[in-house]
């Protein structure tokens, strides 16, 4: 970096997802002192990104020469050779369903699609394939939220014996806030697969499969306690230390900074949380146990239900909001 003149027109650009980790020499003034945050696009973005990545992919990269995938006349960018679309795909209707997604995470998006193509024999990618492939995205790296239901399935992936597929509001994930009752909505919806499993079969004949189930309420409710003030033991404070994701230079592992004392209180201020959660998804799911054993019809007959006809069940049931 030295030697630079400051009227050389040089301008040095880098990136990193651990800034934690550079030299401090780097970050000195007159080297890298200017840090920039690249945010993950917004559905706008991500509209005009998919139609690039769509096509990124290279029949010999993926061995897609097989499938005869020929090129869609839609897309003109010089990146789409390769590679073809369906003309049901819409991609503003896949950014609505990506929130989140980065543009690498829309190309890996788009090169499943097109194996998925290829092993199906397909001359086009449809919009089916891009669905299945969203699919197993999500499910290998299921981030659960409290949203509208966009689908459920009870075909196995991965580890999931099946799954239920949320729409997340778009301007919550850019904001990064929740509400009380959305944190609270979340823990009841998470526990509402072992609550059905004890009302239709009992409390004796219980499966293991709500062991990831539990494992979010537990994160959700402690971090409501610990670190979103929403205790009134507790009050305005946070305790604990700051644990998460070690990307952009957080913190790896977290450390109780408070009294044992303290400790009582927030694991029964996390139990309470929790209790409350599961009253309120028992008396969501005994008060509606017949649109229960509906849904669990419609899967068996068709694996999948969409969002509509998820919600056409509450509607012909005459179901109210649940108020505790």
């Amino acid at each position: 970096m030295d030697g630079f003149s400051g009227n050389s027109g040089v301008i040095v650009l880098a990136a990193t997802n651990r800034p934690d980790v550079l030299d401090s020499a780097l970050l000195r003034p007159g080297r890298f002192d200017r840090q920039v945050t690249v945010d993950r696009p917004d559905v706008a973005g991500r509209v005009r990104i998919l139609p690039v990545y769509s096509c990124v992919l290279k029949m010999k990269h993926m061995q897609l020469s097989k499938s005869k995938i020929k090129v869609d006349s839609r897309v003109e960018d010089v990146h789409s050779r390769g590679k073809a679309l369906a003309k049901d795909v819409d991609f503003e209707k896949i950014a609505r369903r990506t929130p989140g997604f980065t543009g690498a995470d829309l190309q890996n998006l788009m090169n499943e699609a097109a194996i998925l193509a290829a092993r199906r024999e397909l001359k086009e990618i449809s919009k089916d394939e891009i669905s299945d492939a969203l699919e197993r995205i999500i499910a290998g790296a299921l981030m659960p939220e409290y949203d509208p239901v966009a689908k459920i399935s009870i075909i196995p992936r991965g580890q999931a014996g099946g799954l239920t597929f949320f729409a997340p509001s778009e301007e919550r994930l850019e904001s990064g806030l929740y509400s009380r009752s959305y944190l609270e909505n979340q823990m009841a919806v998470a526990l509402g697969g072992r609550v059905a499993e004890e009302v239709i079969f009992g409390e004796d004949n219980v499966t293991t499969g709500a062991s990831n189930d539990f494992m979010q309420v537990s994160r959700v409710a402690r971090q409501m306690v610990e670190r979103f003030g929403f205790s009134k033991k507790i009050g305005q404070i946070a305790v604990g230390g700051s644990g998460g994701n070690p990307f952009l230079g957080q913190q790896m592992s977290s450390q109780k900074d408070y009294s044992m004392a303290t400790a009582d209180v927030v694991d029964g201020e996390v139990r309470e949380l929790v209790e409350t959660a599961y009253k309120r998804a028992k008396d969501i799911i005994t008060t509606h146990c017949d649109i229960l054993h509906k849904l669990a019809q419609l899967l068996i007959e068709k694996e999948t239900v969409d969002g509509e006809e998820f919600m056409s069940l509450f509607i012909d049931g005459k179901a109210e909001l649940y108020v505790s």
